[in-house]
């Protein structure tokens, strides 16, 4: 357990996710995020909805479970791309070096996306948003699944080659199907 904790924080400050922080999370996630916040007041203002659906605190107690949550699914992620894949998360920041398919990768090919989501999804809850929570955290998951498919799944397969091939016949995309359905394999989830 200390391991894994001390594991986590070591990668935070590894090169490779410092890059990647630098190069995509402050220049376009990060804004990106305060632009959907901002969307979403207006949203829940034009419906009605401005008070919120949970009452205080419970949204915001809600809010830091996610986002502790979130960030150790993160960070777990990344320090198996990290330490494992001899690489990093984003091409943008030096790709992957080794194919990943052990810990959280050995049940679904994008384990990192449950991490961010419920990162975005905190954010949505500490502000009591229902637009923020119910139209556009899917639809940001949505965007997220599709980018996944057709571009990273593809570099994949250049990348790694049949050993991409046959991870993606025996881990499923997304759900993790083996957690609930031990005998499901990965290429029924597609």
């Amino acid at each position: 357990m200390f391991n894994h904790l001390k594991r986590m924080v070591a990668v935070f400050f590894t090169p490779e996710i410092l890059l990647m922080v630098a190069k995509v999370y402050v220049p376009v996630l990060f804004p990106l995020t305060f632009l959907i916040a901002l969307l979403a007041m207006r949203m829940d203002h034009w419906l009605g909805m401005g008070t919120g659906f949970l009452p205080a605190p419970l949204n915001l107690f809600l809010a830091v479970f996610f986002f502790a949550l979130g960030t150790v699914i993160w960070l777990t992620a990344y320090s198996a791309i990290v330490f494992e894949g001899k690489g990093s998360p984003s091409p943008t920041a030096g790709r992957t070096q080794k194919l990943v398919t052990t810990g959280l990768y050995a049940f679904c090919r994008y384990p990192s996306i449950y991490g961010k989501l419920l990162g975005v999804l905190a954010i949505g809850l500490a502000m009591n948003s229902v637009s923020f929570c119910f139209v556009l955290v899917p639809l940001l998951l949505a965007g997220s699944l599709v980018e996944k498919k057709w571009r990273q799944d593809k570099q994949n397969r250049e990348i790694f080659g049949e050993a991409y091939e046959e991870y993606s016949r025996n881990v499923p995309f997304f759900i993790p199907w083996k957690l609930f359905l031990p005998r499901h394999s990965g290429r029924e989830s597609e």
